[in-house]
């Protein structure tokens, strides 16, 4: 429930913050700084796991630190201003956002995983710790078989929260595990959507992984 001493100035005002943060460029900076356009190669998204592919896996390191520290900001900044409980969701949210459509980029994005849980992690640091490493760790271990592995990480990761969340010693709001549940889903579908509508990039990529499969299983028998 909101709480009474903050104003609706205050919490649009949050938003923007978050917004605006969210909206930071920053896998398409890096990307720029290598000499690629993020939105020309791989995945075609502003993200770390695009980054860490076409570039390095550094570079992609660097860019899921300042992805999270985004989500971060943007509710400790909230909590400055009086923000608390489900109140954090609509600076979370913005940040998400922000990050689906950045001004800068001509309002073209990242999937936001990241920043979700760099915002979790603000909201409830030691539960979504937990989840945020079964996720990182998922991520790692796909990264070379599925697209988007931070979006499977994303979702182990909520899982581990969302299980975590609900045992009796657990201090966090329900509202706050539906909320960012929530906010996961949206991020999935959002996903889900970019595929669906660029899905000749995703079908070029698995007929050229299937190619060099045959061709290692050719030289192989040869």
């Amino acid at each position: 429930m909101m709480g009474t001493a903050i104003t609706l100035d205050t919490l649009l005002l949050a938003a923007v913050i978050a917004y605006a943060l969210g909206a930071i460029p920053v896998a398409y900076t890096i990307g720029r700084i290598n000499g690629i356009n993020v939105f020309q190669v791989g995945s075609r998204q502003a993200g770390a796991t695009n980054i860490w592919r076409q570039v390095s896996r550094k570079q992609g390191v660097i860019v899921t630190g300042i992805d999270a520290i985004k989500g971060v900001s943007a509710v400790l900044m909230a909590r400055y201003m009086g923000l608390e409980g489900t109140e954090l969701l609509v600076p979370t949210a913005a940040a998400i956002a922000g990050h689906w459509n950045s001004p800068i980029t001509k309002f073209r994005g990242g999937d936001g995983v990241v920043t979700l849980m760099g915002a979790s992690l603000g909201i409830a640091p030691i539960t979504v710790l937990l989840g945020l490493t079964a996720g990182i760790a998922t991520a790692f271990l796909v990264h070379k078989k599925l697209n988007h592995p931070s979006l499977w990480g994303g979702i182990v990761g909520f899982l581990v929260f969302i299980t975590l969340s609900f045992q009796p010693d657990s201090h966090i709001e329900p509202a706050i595990v539906y909320g960012l549940t929530g906010l996961g889903l949206a991020i999935m579908l959002h996903s889900i959507y970019f595929h669906k509508r660029h899905k000749e990039y995703f079908s070029d990529r698995e007929r050229q992984r299937k190619n060099l499969d045959a061709t290692i299983t050719q030289d192989r028998l040869s």
